[in-house]
């Protein structure tokens, strides 16, 4: 298998495992400027009173759904080049974007999840496994141990549901690996994989944007579908690719644009 961004080695860890930790992903100038873009769309959001679509609706956060409506900054980090080329690593040729939030954690705040999947689904494509969908979070700031973690059980994309355990509190699941990373990390998952936010017992804010892609025949969820204004501004293949304009699209060209 030709890789076009990861190692052999993050290749086999990404199969075992369910998910990628990649340090260092982001410059500290990127770091500065989406992280200060996140602090200017959470303002405007509140200023339009908050709205999520129903299919976006957590506890105990500040979440902006459908982010890239609100500054072309993350429509930019949504086709990130270092990440498009993982993607291709992990989905193929051809995904699309199918949701993207920023989230804001506050300090002393309860979990907004439980432990959970995000799909029981895997797909063959040619043959091969891949996944129903991966997610990737961006950190904007560090996280401490007890920072409200992003957490996964290690190797659960693997696991029938019923072998899944079942915990009171997020922090007693056996096993589990905390995303206690600092701030330019990338962590991709597969939608299989197990996981939970952690409760934020600590002083710091957990800060990151999300983006969740699939394979280009699934569409992008309800409530998140681009609109007219940014589809229009959508002037290459790639970004056409990621907001489904181009349906059922297989283009290595559309990665070296």
């Amino acid at each position: 298998m030709k890789l076009h961004a990861l190692t052999d080695e993050q290749y086999l860890s990404w199969e075992r495992d369910g998910f990628l930790v990649m340090e260092n992903f982001l410059t500290a100038e990127e770091i500065k400027k989406y992280d200060d873009g996140l602090d200017s769309v959470v303002k405007l959001w509140k200023e339009r009173g908050s709205y999520n679509s129903e299919h976006a609706q957590l506890a105990n956060v500040d979440q902006v759904s459908a982010i890239i409506e609100y500054d072309d900054l993350f429509v930019e980090l949504m086709e990130h080049p270092r990440m498009m080329k993982t993607l291709r690593d992990l989905l193929g040729d051809a995904f699309v974007m199918i949701d993207n939030d920023g989230l804001l954690k506050y300090p002393q705040q309860k979990a907004h999840t439980s432990w959970h999947r995000d799909t029981g689904n895997d797909l063959y494509v040619n043959g091969t496994r891949i996944p129903f969908m991966v997610k990737v979070f961006y950190f904007l700031a560090d996280v401490p141990y007890d920072g409200g973690c992003l957490s996964f059980l290690p190797g659960s994309h693997k696991m029938r549901n019923d072998q899944l355990p079942k915990v009171g509190e997020p922090e007693d699941m056996p096993g589990h690996v905390r995303m206690n990373v600092k701030a330019g990390t990338a962590v991709a998952f597969h939608g299989s994989t197990y996981h939970s936010a952690l409760n934020n017992f600590s002083s710091r804010t957990r800060r990151s944007v999300i983006y969740n892609y699939a394979p280009m025949f699934l569409r992008t969820w309800p409530g998140y579908e681009p609109s007219e204004a940014l589809q229009a501004k959508a002037s290459t293949r790639m970004r056409q690719m990621l907001l489904g304009m181009l349906p059922w699209m297989s283009d290595p060209k559309a990665f070296e644009e």
